[in-house]
């Protein structure tokens, strides 16, 4: 197995009841896990999280119970299997914001394409809004959600230090997660609103990062420190 990439996901462990009873190996062991969790999906999307179960998910996926449960020990486990598959695929569209640490990048239009990016990927993302959900109202989900909040964080400040912006990482490392805290608490209230109210949050959100983003990437130098 390849070592990770600079900036990937490390998991932090989750206790023995969110994690999976045991990794497909065989081809047909991760075909299975995929149904299950793609019609976890789907069903969340459909249902909700209170009337989602193993029992009309196996139906559903067309297995038997103990299939689901050889390798979720219940349905919080399938939730979080879920909640860290999206996390890996906000992953790939940020991509550990690399386009922000080229100096000669228009920054502006990166951040506010990398918000765009959010609302869309959840959009796109079938359960992606419930699931979302989960994350930020499950008591037991809330290790998983500080640690990929302080994951892009770090990814965030990497990437402006090498940007150029001078400031010491401790305090950009701050910065760096007040954007990330703040982007997530407005994006996930955007999307629960209607169109019309949710596109104002997200572009009142933009202005708001884009000038704090300002202060610290186009300073006076003095000020910067």
């Amino acid at each position: 197995m390849a070592p990770p990439r600079a900036g990937s996901r490390a998991r932090t462990p989750l206790g023995e009841h969110l994690a999976p009873r045991r990794q497909p190996v065989q081809e047909r062991a991760k075909k299975t896990v995929e149904l299950i969790l793609d019609t976890a999906a789907a069903l969340i999307e459909e249902v909700g999280l209170e009337a989602f179960n193993t029992n009309v998910l196996a139906d559903r996926a067309q297995v038997r119970v103990r299939t689901v449960y050889r390798y979720f020990p219940n349905k919080l486990a399938i939730i979080t299997a879920l909640a860290e598959r999206l996390a890996e695929e906000w992953d790939r569209w940020f991509d550990g914001f690399r386009g922000l640490s080229d100096p000669q990048a228009d920054w502006r239009a990166l951040w506010s394409a990398y918000v765009d990016s959010f609302v869309d990927g959840i959009h796109r993302t079938q359960g992606g809004l419930a699931i979302r959900r989960a994350m930020r109202a499950l008591p037991e989900l809330e290790m998983l959600e500080r640690r990929d909040n302080e994951r892009l964080a770090r990814q965030l400040a990497a990437a402006l230090a090498r940007r150029g912006v001078a400031m010491s990482r401790t305090r950009l490392t701050v910065a760096a997660r007040v954007l990330i805290e703040t982007a997530v608490s407005v994006l996930d209230l955007a999307l629960i609103e209607p169109p019309a109210q949710a596109r104002s949050l997200v572009e009142e959100l933009k202005h708001l990062q884009l000038a704090y983003l300002a202060a610290y990437i186009e300073p006076r130098t003095k000020d910067a420190r």
